[in-house]
């Protein structure tokens, strides 16, 4: 087995500890052994010691299980597809959010609760699923109108699209929002983020989706190395560049818009995090998807445990939080590559 397979493994298994120790802390605090005799009889159906409370039950299995996985599936997802964007837009500090994905996701979201549609539809799923919506629509429009402007979609142009489209969407938003005193406190919660009071709906729903998209992405892991080294180096060596580019930034894109449209708007994890582990473990896309995946995941963890208990009985919301922690890593790597640049 080689180093990077233990690493990975090892991982894994940290990750794992994370997750449970999460659960188990919180204002009412629950054993490690009576945490995990309640989640192995929740998932294994195995009977679980009779004289554990009720309510250390219901807390564990009810409120803060789902609450904790969400927040390691939205982490997972927002790094790896922060790692693809860097990837193939050769830039450091490129995501779903500079290209106007979460603008998008917002609107659409946005949209629903000012003008009371989320009430008139009659379904928890009606805000989550604008958000998505319109994600996805914007990066369509991205994608057409880079092509418009530049066929060979070059990186500068998809990133400067992103930029344009990002603020035509925000200033949308804000129009909307003037018009509504009432829906603009409901928008600015929904986009400073949160995991909680959420049910195991979105578990079920982002699971699956998280997983299926991760994988899509590690099966482009060599034409990601590639296209590291740049667009003509990698049709040379055979690879469909706008092809490829094209499906991994909608790949990547629907990984955002999936998480941010049932958490809200959490920013910089996507920025930092692939950073951080290209830093540690190298650019080869074979284990920079994967550790991102689990560093991603736990690092939200950590951040929304941080969230939840630091000033009990109120909970800061975690985008603010992971922004604060984002903001020194957007700034170090601004300045490194512009020194490298120099």
């Amino acid at each position: 087995m080689s180093n990077r397979s233990v690493f990975l493994l090892i991982s894994a298994a940290a990750s794992l500890v994370i997750i449970i120790a999460a659960v188990a802390i919180g204002s009412v605090a629950v054993s490690p052994i009576e945490t995990i005799s309640i989640l192995v009889s929740r998932f294994t159906g195995i009977q679980m010691d009779p004289e554990i409370p009720g309510y250390r039950i219901a807390i564990v299995a009810d409120l803060r299980l789902p609450r904790v996985l969400l927040a390691f599936i939205a982490g997972a997802a927002l790094s790896v597809s922060g790692a693809v964007m860097q990837s193939v837009l050769k830039n450091p500090l490129a995501s779903s959010f500079t290209l106007g994905v979460s603008s998008g996701a917002s609107l659409g979201a946005g949209s629903v609760i000012l003008f009371g549609l989320s009430g008139a539809l009659h379904g928890m799923l009606t805000v989550p699923a604008a958000g998505f919506a319109a994600s996805v629509l914007t990066v369509f429009l991205l994608l057409r109108f880079s092509r418009a402007i530049d066929p060979s979609l070059r990186n500068n142009t998809i990133i400067l699209s992103g930029m344009i489209l990002s603020l035509f969407l925000n200033a949308i938003l804000t129009l909307f929002s003037a018009l509504s005193a009432d829906g603009l406190k409901n928008i600015l919660s929904w986009q400073l983020g949160s995991f909680a009071l959420r049910g195991m709906t979105p578990v079920y729903l982002l699971l699956p989706l998280t997983a299926a998209g991760t994988l899509a992405i590690f099966r482009y892991r060599r034409e990601l190395d590639i296209l590291t080294f740049g667009g003509d180096e990698a049709a040379a060596l055979g690879v469909p560049v706008r092809k490829t580019k094209n499906t991994l930034v909608i790949l990547a894109s629907v990984l955002t818009g999936c998480t941010i449209a049932f958490t809200g708007v959490i920013g910089f994890v996507d920025l930092a995090i692939p950073h951080i582990v290209r830093r540690l473990w190298g650019p080869s896309h074979r284990t920079l998807i994967p550790f991102s995946f689990l560093f991603g995941g736990s690092f939200m963890v950590l951040a929304d445990l941080f969230c939840r208990t630091v000033y009990p009985p109120a909970e800061l919301p975690v985008g603010a939080v992971t922004a604060l922690m984002g903001a020194p890593v957007f700034a170090h790597i601004y300045l490194s590559s512009r020194r490298s640049g120099a």
